[in-house]
């Protein structure tokens, strides 16, 4: 049960990064899209938070927090994917982004978090390796002017590590994550909506755009529910095992951008995806369950 529950988080959050493909193909803009997103997320969250604790009690000491993490977590990175997945195919974004593991153990090394370990300085040293196999020969990707959208990319997964960074150094005083992520969704929802007006990228959803229009819903279902569920998972199957779900969202990443947009990779993308998967291997702490 626990497996198909990884695999289902993997199906689903692999799958945001082709909707998002679609998404902009179909005429989204990427501030537009994090509003709605942001939107949607939130409101389904707040049902779920109504029906189990009746209300949201947001202590002032948290107003802060959500803000950063909100800017961390969802309004940075949320319009960098939307503006790279314009120009990267589905697969490479979702190999790009699958850093964050990587960047969260340097960052941790820089601030005296983590203690240095050879096992996982190999990891950060294969992750790099991949990504320069990724950009650097004449054919990996399809179009070499599509290099600084990758490593713009890249950015997503910082601000994921720097997050993962503060909120592990953040005292949550019984406010749980998924009341955070509830929180989080609305503020983003109000800043990026501020946001769009000013940078004349909102637009009305509509479902006579259907693809827009599905993608869209698909999007923010997939960002309320897959953190519910893995913050479930969590608690049933334990980090270890739930850590597990990095490898299958890059995984599925690719594959569903095979299957719905016929994307194909060269050797080279299919070198690095393999280095990947195997950096964020070493690079995860030993644990015991």
């Amino acid at each position: 049960m626990n497996f198909l529950i990884l695999i289902i988080l993997g199906l689903g959050w692999g799958l945001s990064f082709t909707l998002g493909k679609i998404a902009i193909t179909a005429g989204g803009t990427p501030i537009g899209l994090t509003f709605w997103q942001s939107l949607f997320s939130g409101l389904i969250l707040l049902i779920y938070v109504f029906f189990r604790h009746g209300k949201i009690i947001i202590p002032k000491t948290m107003f802060l927090p959500i803000i950063i993490i909100t800017f961390l977590s969802v309004v940075i990175p949320n319009i960098i994917f939307y503006a790279c997945v314009a120009y990267l195919d589905a697969g490479v974004l979702s190999i790009s982004v699958s850093v964050i593991p990587l960047f969260t153990y340097l960052i941790a090394l820089g601030l005296r978090m983590d203690k240095f370990k050879v096992r996982r300085v190999l990891g950060l040293i294969t992750g790099f390796c991949a990504l320069l196999i990724l950009i650097l020969p004449e054919n990996s990707l399809p179009d070499k002017r599509d290099i600084p959208w990758v490593l713009l990319a890249l950015n997503c997964a910082l601000c994921y590590a720097l997050e993962n960074i503060y909120i592990d150094r953040l005292a949550l005083q019984n406010f749980g994550p998924i009341r955070l992520v509830c929180a989080v969704s609305f503020v983003s929802a109000i800043i990026t909506f501020l946001l769009s007006l000013v940078m004349d990228q909102f637009f009305i959803l509509q479902p006579t755009n259907i693809y827009l229009f599905i993608s869209t819903l698909g999007l923010g279902f997939i960002s309320a529910t897959a953190y519910s569920i893995f913050i479930y998972l969590i608690g049933r199957a334990g980090s270890v095992f739930s850590s597990q779900v990095g490898y299958l969202v890059t995984f599925f990443g690719v594959v569903w951008g095979i299957i719905i947009l016929g994307e194909s990779h060269s050797v080279f993308v299919w070198i690095s995806l393999a280095m990947i998967m195997t950096g964020i291997f070493l690079v995860q702490p030993k644990q015991t369950i």
